[in-house]
């Protein structure tokens, strides 16, 4: 085993994170609020990374995280779940779809933050899970063909992301789900230093490198505030999602008494929604406050349109979206399964 010098990997680990918490603020608006929250960002994507390079990094052990990031405008009507993955090994997930709308999952390779970026290997979606009367489905993963659902992995397949979509996210039962690996490999093997010293490196970089990336969103976004515009292709080339969502975003800036009103006639599509985030692109605090909307929460006008009030006080309208104490943040509008892009209407208005 060939020496380590761990105490430099740390303290290259440590630069990297003081790295990205400089870039937050430099880009932070001149706001205390929106500083702390860019710091805090910070924190999240350290404790998510640390703990997919660390803990759950290696794919013999088969650990599916539910647990989620607020990365990219991360959707509230999404359960996200994912797990390490290795083209050496083959894989079984279980399912049960509970009060799950659709489920997505893919096989990716290299990753958000890397100069190649995120990949999709392979891909599938509800109608291919062959649900028996329960609701219960099982995929086969790996790189050779099998029989039944399969999804396939390439030779440079590293991760499983799954998207299981709620429309009542607050009383919904999220699909029950389980990872395990059918081959006949070896168990996963003990802590190796030269092992850790990689994932320490892997973890900085990641989170100095998608702390980047998304600034560069917040910045396209920004730079047409109160507009909802189909993202800018080179931006997503960096970040493959699911392949039959189209995604749109906006950025609002608004006083305490203007309100951002947002106009649409849903396409027939699968799903939609709408949402804010932060500044830093992250989901806001959906538990708590009305942020989000889908085609199942959303009034619609007898003529059909929908009509969303991002404010920052309820203006008593029933498509309000709560900006939950924010000034600016940005905006997310998705269609999934849309043959046509409908026009956006938007206007700023006192209130």
């Amino acid at each position: 085993m060939s020496e380590v010098d761990l105490a430099k990997s740390w303290e290259e680990f440590c630069d990297l994170l003081r790295d990205a918490g400089r870039q937050v603020l430099d880009a932070s608006p001149d706001d205390d609020f929106d500083r702390a929250e860019g710091l805090r960002y910070v924190t999240r994507l350290a404790s998510n990374f640390l703990k997919a390079n660390i803990e759950e990094a290696d794919p013999a052990r088969a650990i599916l995280n539910q647990s989620g990031v607020k990365i990219g405008l991360d959707n509230p009507d999404y359960a996200y779940g994912g797990a390490r993955l290795s083209p050496r090994f083959e894989y079984r997930l279980r399912g049960r779809i509970n009060d799950a709308h659709s489920i997505r999952m893919g096989a990716f390779s290299g990753g958000l933050g890397t100069p190649e970026g995120l990949i999709r290997d392979s891909y599938m979606t509800t109608e291919d899970l062959a649900l028996d009367a329960d609701g219960c489905f099982e995929v086969a993963i790996s790189t050779e063909p099998q029989t039944g659902p399969w999804l396939a992995m390439k030779e440079g397949t590293n991760a499983l992301t799954i998207r299981q979509t709620l429309l009542d996210r607050p009383n919904q039962v999220p699909a029950e789900l389980a990872l395990e690996r059918t081959d006949a490999g070896g168990p996963p093997q003990p802590v190796d230093p030269g092992r850790l010293s990689d994932a320490l490196g892997r973890a900085g970089f990641t989170v100095s490198a998608v702390v980047g990336q998304f600034l560069n969103w917040t910045a396209s976004f920004a730079a047409h505030p109160h507009e909802i515009r189909p993202i800018d292709p080179e931006l997503l080339a960096f970040a493959q999602g699911d392949p039959d969502t189209s995604y749109n975003y906006g950025y609002y800036d608004l006083g305490p008494d203007v309100a951002w009103i947002i106009e649409f006639e849903p396409p027939e599509c699968e799903y939609w929604n709408i949402q804010l985030g932060n500044h830093w692109l992250e989901s806001l605090d959906f538990e708590y406050y009305p942020t989000n909307l889908n085609h199942h929460t959303a009034a619609v006008e007898d003529d059909g349109t929908v009509r969303v009030v991002v404010a920052r006080r309820d203006p008593g309208h029933p498509n309000w979206l709560d900006t939950a104490g924010h000034t600016r943040g940005g905006l997310a509008l998705r269609w999934v399964g849309a043959d046509i892009k409908p026009e956006v209407r938007c206007r700023v208005e006192e209130i």
